[in-house]
């Protein structure tokens, strides 16, 4: 009797079933065809930490124990990619939050203020969310079109200036005296072990630059906020400003709660009916797996093959040195060869932009540089592209005869060079040290540490500096097209803005990365589709793993606040420092040098 019904029951559960489901889904498919209201999105950047045209991964103790947390720097030419960027999205109100520690140099800011000026060609209107904000944040924010302020924020307006720092007196205390043979007045990275303090000559030749690219950062400023240059300059004589005088004074446009950035663009727009989208670079995921992180410390990774025609941007920084190696925030020159013959050789490469940062350094060095951008530029368009610093041997690499472009606010020039040693020798004498040297001519007295120099020693040292600043003016009078008297009459150590450089014939015109890029693609009569790529990029992942280890020691140890200040100060001196390193340790071979300190850069 239950046969017949138990197929007729399942049936009916299955038309049940069946009945019930479509239901279900008929439900579910109205609540998604009426949510709540959509929220609107807002795409934003928020740069934090330093930028670098080529983000080294060199191990800094220094940043760590001055506060800066042992970041590295990233790479700005990607985070302006991502700027470009904004300009591509479908909403039309972006934000730019400046509330985090972000530090771009003044040619960085320029790359920026052309950027932000395609972003608003393109209809954007770009928000700005400021807390506290220096010269440099200040001029990023001017660029948009509405400037947000916490109402406990405040805006520091400095001017820009220089800092340099004369160790005369210290060598003096200690019973160190510096021998010094040079060319030029000018040549400022010499001053410092001179004299204990700037001389006048120098300090007005530095106002000079200073007003240079003081007048950039005002047009900058004047021009985004529509306000008479006047009322800029005398916002910078004021220097602090709190968020209500900010605010009187048209600096910014609203002052909203200190709560962060969405809360700013909720009071903007007088709702919160949208969410924060992150348009910035993607960050790549650190791997936790030991074995991957072991094996990454031992393999050393090489760059990716180039497969298809492209403009390569080849980036030439740091202080310039003599050797095989590559070293992170050095110019090596054996390696920078290399590459640059690689360039050449490559048929896929049809043009180099070939960006500079660099106060210079080593003399030979330089020169052999120079020699393999010569047979780079034999082989296919090259263009110069100077960064925040091109000077000394920075600029005599650039003279071959190729087109220059740089910013205002890059620092190039100081066409000199010199010579230095230390000899300790009244502080020998206090420790009671006395050398012997035994000899069979005066030759060797040139090593000895005890003793000055003889007036025959330094003339041959000297007689080999005025060689190589006469192959100096040489180099520049055949690549400007000028005699060596005009060239001497610029050179001599002199440094200039990059406005100043157009003026003098130094340089072709003001333009960046951009600029330059074009120039090579007109030049090898390329379209917009071929690729541009930046090399090279950082590998040093064992250097990034040791940074995270340290950082955590420093920040758990304690005492260390007293030591931090002065080797903050000091780290600012790197090119300094490097040249008293060199000298201390050289072997007696004559060291000449066309470098700039960097201590020069603009704060």
């Amino acid at each position: 009797m239950r046969m017949p019904f138990r197929p007729l029951l399942t049936f009916s559960f299955a038309l049940l079933f069946t009945a019930v489901v479509p239901l279900r889904a008929q439900d579910e498919k109205k609540d998604e065809a009426t949510p709540a209201a959509a929220k609107q999105r807002v795409p934003f950047l928020k740069p934090q930490g330093s930028y670098a045209d080529l983000p080294e991964m060199g191990f800094s103790p220094l940043s760590l124990l001055g506060g800066g947390g042992g970041a590295m720097p990233k790479p700005f030419f990607r985070f302006l990619e991502s700027v470009d960027a904004l300009a591509k999205v479908e909403e039309t109100m972006v934000l730019l939050d400046l509330s985090g520690d972000a530090a771009f140099n003044m040619p960085q800011l320029s790359e920026l203020e052309r950027a932000l000026a395609r972003v608003r060609a393109a209809g954007k209107q770009i928000v700005c969310y400021l807390e506290n904000a220096d010269t440099v944040g200040y001029q990023i924010a001017a660029q948009c079109d509405r400037v947000l302020m916490a109402d406990m924020g405040a805006l520091d307006l400095r001017s820009p200036a220089m800092s340099v720092m004369h160790m005369k007196d210290a060598l003096d205390l200690l019973g160190i005296q510096v021998e010094v043979t040079r060319v030029g007045e000018f040549k400022g990275a010499v001053e410092p072990y001179m004299l204990p303090q700037m001389s006048d000559h120098l300090r007005s030749h530095y106002e000079a630059m200073l007003r240079s690219i003081q007048d950039d950062v005002v047009r900058r400023i004047a021009a985004g906020r529509k306000l008479p240059e006047a009322t800029v300059r005398a916002a910078q004589a004021q220097r602090l400003w709190t968020a209500k005088e900010a605010l009187a004074a048209k600096l910014v446009d609203q002052l909203v709660p200190w709560s962060g950035a969405e809360r700013a663009v909720a009071t903007l727009r007088g709702d919160d009916a949208f969410e924060l989208d992150d348009a910035g670079p993607a960050k790549k995921r650190q791997s936790r797996d030991l074995m991957a992180i072991v094996s990454s410390l031992l393999r050393q990774e090489k760059e990716e093959e180039i497969e298809d025609p492209q403009v390569v941007v080849m980036h030439l920084s740091g202080q310039i040195v003599d050797g095989d190696r590559a070293m992170p925030g050095s110019m090596v020159s054996g390696p920078a060869v290399a590459k640059l013959d690689e360039l050449a050789a490559n048929e896929l490469v049809k043009g180099v932009v070939v960006r500079i940062n660099s106060p210079g350094g080593s003399a030979t060095a330089s020169e052999a540089i120079r020699l393999a951008l010569q047979r780079l530029a034999a082989a296919k368009p090259v263009v110069f592209s100077m960064g925040d610093l091109a000077a000394s041997g920075g600029y005599w690499i650039t003279t071959i005869g190729q087109p220059i472009l740089a910013e205002v606010g890059t620092i190039t020039g100081s066409i000199g060079v010199f010579g230095m040693r230390f000899q300790p020798g009244a502080l020998m004498r206090r420790l009671g040290v006395h050398t012997d040297i035994v000899r069979l001519d005066d030759g060797p007295l040139m090593d000895a540490t005890d003793r000055p120099w003889s007036e025959a020693a330094r003339g041959r040292m000297q007689s080999f500096v005025d060689e190589i600043y006469d192959r100096f003016l040489a180099n520049v009078a055949a690549s400007r097209r000028k005699t060596t008297a005009e060239v001497d009459a610029i050179a001599g150590g002199r440094v200039w803005s990059g406005r100043q450089a157009v003026e003098n014939g130094l340089v072709d015109a003001i333009g960046g990365i951009d600029d330059a890029v074009a120039r090579v693609r007109a030049a090898a009569k390329l379209g917009d589709d071929v690729e541009v790529r930046h090399v090279p990029e950082p590998k040093n992942v064992a250097d990034s793993l040791f940074s995270s280890l340290f950082e955590a020691q420093v920040q758990a140890a304690g005492g260390a606040a007293a030591l931090a200040g002065l080797l903050t100060e000091c780290e600012s001196f790197g090119a300094l420092l490097g040249v008293v390193r060199d000298a201390l340790t050289a072997s007696g071979t004559p060291r000449v040098y066309a470098l700039l300190p960097d201590g020069l850069r603009l704060r």
